[in-house]
């Protein structure tokens, strides 16, 4: 059967990048007549970090576990000369002589593309997480380096790990003998649970952000994407980022040169980041903003936002704190038991004990294990609570992690993991 594409609005123009990518060059509006944010009853309204003293723009590229930001202030709107800043809460913004930056993961100088179909060309490595696994594109024709996100390649996103190898995550193809792919996609973010933010391409021109996960998806024409933004893209700007509890930013919505930042996460949903006064669609002020960076484990997001009577400032973007009550909760080592296992003398066996709990109950229950080697098991339950297993036999020896999903009725999940050693 061909694949079915949903049906999604379509933004048929193609604007150039470079032009959507840059702020303002002069403020826009006027102070006393603030636009209010209806875009959405749900937005977060950035703060105003500011500028240094004599300064006319701002833009915030990082923030720390504990709240401080850093990020870049211009004497100019052409972006020169450049000073650094650090802000906080309590001491507001000073100038330092650099930024801090995060660990950058290495990337592998080539990786190994699956066996057709279809021919992949080369796989594209664009971000990685500590444990080394590493997701980016497959392509079939123009893999450039670096790769073009607004170029002609067809490609499919991945994803890699030591024990599975490449796999492609988008497993839209057309029907035999030539198995061409349908549907272009990109991942350009991982996380520590091997979780991917990138972007999917509904229908042609129109891509939109999504986060992967092993998980069946709720709607099944994305198979495991979620659609995560407030509404669909116009171009791939390559930034969408997913961080350590699942929270996804990138740009949705909006005008087709101007669209909104937005975050998402399981218990939040899609919510706008917008600046006070400053709606998604306007005609007013140009861009809203754009998100840049958030914490690794938490919940800040930081950029720059279009503030009407200043122009473009670092903007900081208070995302509520992490709510998963009532969702399910799992837990991979709910008894002592080996984190070794020998080919050998088991014959690669592997018993993955868990338990599940909810309150209050909501199932039936998906219960789905990420084997680390490119595999996975699931089953239903109509109710958890109870130590129990899934069974794997490894058939190589190496380091894998294992994952374990519950999901609910209502589509709420919880993963734990654990590291485990075949030899041989």
């Amino acid at each position: 059967m061909p694949y079915r594409r949903p049906t999604f609005v379509v933004v048929a123009l193609a604007l150039l990048a470079a032009g959507c990518d840059r702020p303002p060059t002069e403020p826009r509006g006027d102070a006393r007549r603030p636009r209010l944010a209806t875009a959405s009853a749900t937005a977060i309204l950035a703060q105003d970090l500011g500028v240094l003293p004599g300064d006319v723009r701002s833009e915030a590229t990082y923030v720390t576990e504990d709240g401080v930001v850093y990020g870049r202030s211009f004497a100019t709107h052409d972006d020169t000369p450049v000073r650094f800043f650090r802000w906080t809460s309590g001491g507001g913004m000073v100038q330092v002589s650099s930024i801090p930056q995060p660990p950058a993961f290495p990337l592998p100088a080539s990786l190994p593309v699956p066996p057709p179909p279809p021919a992949w060309e080369r796989a594209v490595p664009l971000a990685a997480n500590a444990k080394g696994e590493v997701t980016g594109v497959l392509c079939i024709t123009d893999c450039d380096e670096p790769f073009d996100p607004t170029g002609p390649t067809t490609a499919h996103a991945f994803r890699y790990s030591a024990g599975a190898g490449v796999q492609d995550i988008d497993r839209r193809f057309g029907d035999p003998p030539d198995f061409e792919p349908l549907g272009t996609s990109h991942g350009w973010s991982i996380n520590r649970w091997g979780h991917v933010a990138g972007s999917y391409w509904v229908t042609d021109g129109d891509p939109i952000v999504v986060l992967w996960t092993p998980l069946p998806g709720v709607d099944p024409d994305f198979g495991r994407f979620i659609s995560v933004g407030t509404n669909s893209m116009s171009i791939d700007f390559g930034d969408m980022q997913v961080n350590d509890v699942d929270q996804v930013i990138g740009r949705a919505g909006g005008q087709v040169a101007d669209p909104c930042a937005f975050v998402w996460r399981p218990d939040l949903g899609s919510r706008e980041l917008l600046s006070p006064g400053v709606e998604c669609f306007n005609d007013e002020f140009g861009s809203p903003g754009r998100a840049l960076a958030q914490q690794k484990t938490g919940t800040l997001v930081v950029g720059w936002g279009n503030f009407p009577g200043v122009g473009a400032h670092a903007a900081l973007w208070r995302v509520p704190a992490v709510n998963r009550a009532g969702f399910p909760q799992v837990n991979a080592s709910p008894i002592v038991f080996t984190s070794t296992i020998s080919l050998s003398r088991t014959g690669g066996r592997y018993y993955q004990f868990y338990r599940a709990t909810q309150s209050p109950a909501a199932g039936p229950y998906l219960e789905l294990v990420d084997w680390g080697d490119g595999t996975t098991s699931q089953r239903s339950r109509a109710s958890i609570g109870v130590t129990t297993s899934q069974n794997h036999v490894y058939t190589k020896t190496g380091t894998f992690w294992t994952r374990v999903y519950i999901r609910d009725a209502l589509g709420r999940w919880a993963v734990a993991e654990r590291k485990l050693t075949v030899t041989p």
